[in-house]
């Protein structure tokens, strides 16, 4: 947390707020150590200190500290100017040397080391409230919140009034619930630095984790009116410094610059505008905050101007950028959203993350081609940071050697490829995706997290087998992981890493259920089976394992068997929503319908946000029809299109819902969305088709119908019909190189495997086509 620097008493610093980051504040506290120093001592000949401590520092000059301990505010002496020094807690040089140190510990990790040396500090100072908080800050890292308080109310023992002890205090209190006590200690550092932002900053998180979007705005405002006062005082000092005389220490203006005057005192050390320039900065974020809040609420218009005003605080700055993005995003503002990563890319070009979110938000505004422009450019980028080949007669396999700084941007590189390629993925862009993985993983080779999502790309191809091996390879990756993490052994530099945070457990796990699936569709049916139900009893609560369950014995006939397995597991896990999504799937393919929603609306009544469940439950509601059933699909759809943006079966559910209540040209737009995130789905054709009708757009309804009744094709008469059309070959298909230039893509595959409502579906759209015939030309009815 932000906390006040604290300086030996007359130190040669001009009066700027401490900055948040650790690094910086390392780097002050070294200058200003210097600078005390400096001040503090006569020459710079003296003898070792007595007692604990890291480094020698000559003795003080006697009469500069004797200047020290009486220097006022305001009144200029030798060790305490009065236009560049403001009154700061007393800390001994040799305390210092111990807090500097803490400092440099805290900004390599070791949070340890740093405490250690903070008690050293308090050796000499024990009064010093900054050292005790300054410590109970690092004790709260560590997990010792009841030290931490001890520490902080010895703190405000010795300064009764000290801020940061007062925020530390508060940020506990809110912690645990207690959010009047948070608030009194709040407003009591506010009172004591009525200027400082940390303590609005804590209210505004408080009165928003309370539900209280009103409060968090108005201190919002409040925080913005103090970044203004100060802004205007920091003009006003800038006139009346440029008024000043330097040749004349008192000057003709001199006058209005003395102490209570309206105008106040010049800023010559330019602390007025250093302190304005923080407080925008922290309005902003605050206004940004609110802004999060208000759109989960569905204030979309409290939303949509805290963002304005946060971006007008803080123009450009990547969060709120990011942030407003995000609110556009979850509305459906795709352009909108892009125009906000387009600025942000203007000022970052080589971002890799905002290179991955202009391809994601692409995607989803329905532009393809567009999002693979973007990750193109990402993988070009990602090229110059690929590592350095070893040095010659080095250890084979021994990397070589690179900065951190250079390897975290690799990972960042590799995260971004990642994060692009998957919605890709699901779009069945299979060579776009597969190069982003292939991209990724010369920047961290056998990463397993891209080498999974790598093996479901080879799969979508056919490539069964190979895809098999590389899973097996993935969950061996991520059990060694696994095992080190409960071993406390942290992982060597060079091991793989997952780069989103998933749990290396739960990535072996998906890595074997991929692996048996993949041996199913390899045609080692009975082998797959045995492993899924293998890995179904020994982890039956998984959504993951109960899922891969169902699939695989549905694709082998034998749906029903999966379907008693999961039943059984759900009377042990009642309240388990991974088995009820998958017991209503299960029962969903069986057609018993009125089973699977009751199941459906038993998980949203468990797990209210659950996307599958909400999009199952609306899309049922919707095909139903009454006016009853769309008002009360409405919402839940609404729900599940912002949680799940780039889900082509969401945006289809969304779509129809759109058609039903009349709204032909919504329904348009976002059925258009829907057969780009997922291309070739027959049912999203047979919707998107209904629009068109709806549009009076009769051809273009006829030429969907046929598309997608050529997806319903067994595969082998779609490759005789369009083989010479697509230009694609066997033998390229089997070699898939997807790094070749001008790889062909087909987004809309030749491995659909038939679904129970096939049928249904083409009765369906034959019948659609043959209503277009008596208004289109016979051409354009033709199957």
């Amino acid at each position: 947390m932000p906390l006040r620097l604290p300086l030996p008493r007359g130190a040669c610093a001009p009066r700027t707020a401490a900055p948040g980051l650790a690094l910086w504040r390392a780097a002050l506290l070294l200058s200003f150590a210097a600078s005390a120093l400096a001040c503090a001592h006569g020459d710079a000949a003296g003898r070792p200190a007595e007692g604990p401590q890291s480094v020698v520092a000559p003795d003080p000059d006697a009469e500069a500290m004797r200047e020290a301990e009486g220097c006022l505010p305001g009144e200029a002496s030798r060790a305490c100017p009065s236009e560049t020094l403001e009154p700061l807690p007393y800390v001994s040089a040799r305390a210092l040397r111990h807090l500097i140190t803490s400092q440099l510990a805290r900004q390599r990790g070791d949070l340890g080391a740093a405490a250690s040396e903070l008690r050293e500090a308090l050796l000499y100072d024990p009064e010093s409230a900054q050292l005790r908080t300054e410590l109970a800050d690092v004790l709260v890292r560590l997990g010792r919140v009841a030290d931490a308080e001890e520490e902080l109310k010895a703190a405000l023992s010795a300064d009764p009034s000290h801020p940061a002890a007062r925020v530390l205090l508060g940020r506990i209190a809110a912690a645990r619930g207690r959010a009047a006590e948070a608030r009194s200690h709040f407003n009591a550092a506010r009172e004591a630095a009525p200027e400082a932002p940390a303590p609005l900053r804590e209210r505004i998180r408080l009165e928003l984790g309370q539900g209280d979007t009103a409060s968090a705005a108005a201190l919002a405002q409040e925080l913005e009116d103090l970044a203004r006062k100060q802004t205007l005082a920091a003009a006003t000092a800038d006139r009346l410094a440029s008024r000043h005389d330097p040749g004349d220490e008192a000057g003709p203006d001199a006058g209005d610059a003395r102490e209570g005057s309206p105008l106040g005192p010049p800023d010559p050390a330019g602390a007025l505008l250093v302190r304005a320039a923080r407080l925008r900065d922290e309005a902003a974020y605050g206004w940004a905050d609110v802004g999060r809040a208000c759109a989960e609420r569905r204030e979309d218009a409290r939303a949509a101007e805290a963002f304005a005003k946060a971006e007008a605080g803080a123009p450009g700055a990547a969060e709120l950028v990011m942030a407003r993005a995000a609110f556009f995003e979850s509305r459906r503002r795709f352009r909108e959203a892009r125009d906000a990563w387009l600025r942000l890319y203007a000022q970052r070009p080589d971002a890799p993350e905002v290179l991955a979110a202009l391809s994601r938000v692409s995607l989803e505004a329905g532009e393809p081609d567009a999002a693979e422009a973007h990750l193109r450019k990402l993988i070009e980028l990602a090229g110059d940071l690929e590592p350095y080949p070893p040095e010659p007669g080095a250890r084979k396999g021994a990397p070589a050697p690179e900065s951190p700084e250079r390897v975290e941007s690799r990972r960042e590189a590799a995260g971004a490829l990642l994060r692009a390629g998957l919605p890709l993925l699901g779009a069945r862009r299979i060579t776009s995706a597969l190069q982003a993985f292939e991209a990724g993983l010369r920047l961290l080779p056998e990463q397993p997290e891209l080498e999974l999502y790598k093996g479901l790309s080879l799969l979508q191809r056919g490539r069964a087998k190979e895809a098999a091996a590389l899973f097996d390879q993935v969950a061996a990756h991520a059990t060694a992981l696994s095992t080190a993490a409960r071993a406390g052994q942290p992982a060597k530099p060079d091991a793989p890493r997952t780069l989103l945070g998933q749990d290396p457990a739960s990535l072996a796990l998906d890595a074997k259920v991929q692996a048996a699936l993949a041996r199913g569709r390899a045609g080692e049916v009975e082998g797959s089976l045995r492993r899924l139900r293998a890995l179904f009893s020994d982890r039956p609560a998984e959504g993951e394992v109960a899922l891969g369950l169902l699939e695989g014995f549905d694709r082998a006939g034998r749906a029903a068997e999966a379907s008693a397995l999961i039943a059984v597991a759900l009377q042990k896990h009642p309240d388990s929503p991974q088995l009820l999504f998958a017991l209503a799937t299960a029962l969903d393919r069986s057609r018993k319908l009125e089973q699977a929603l009751a199941t459906m609306r038993r998980l949203l009544a468990l797990q209210p946000e659950h996307a599958g469940a909400l999009n199952y439950v609306g899309y049922t509601l919707a095909e139903r029809g009454s006016p009853q059933d769309l008002a009360e699909a409405e919402p839940l759809l609404s729900r599940a299109v912002e949680l799940r943006p780039d889900d082509g079966a969401v945006a289809d559910s969304f779509g129809l819902l759109l058609l039903k209540r009349g709204r032909a040209a919504e329904a348009l737009v976002e059925l258009r969305r829907a057969d780009a995130l997922t291309p070739g789905d027959p049912v999203i054709l047979s919707h998107l088709g209904d629009a068109l009708l709806a549009a009076n757009l009769r051809e273009e309804a006829a030429a969907v119908f046929r598309r997608a009744l050529g997806r319903l094709q067994p595969a082998e008469a779609r490759r005789r019909g369009d083989g010479a059309r697509r230009e694609r070959t066997a033998s390229s298909r089997g070699r898939a190189d997807s790094t070749r230039e001008g790889a062909d893509e087909e987004p809309e595959g030749a491995d659909r495997l038939p679904e129970p409502g096939d049928a249904r579906v083409r009765a369906e759209l034959e019948a659609k086509l043959r209503s277009c015939c008596t208004s289109c030309c016979a051409s354009c009815c033709t199957p």
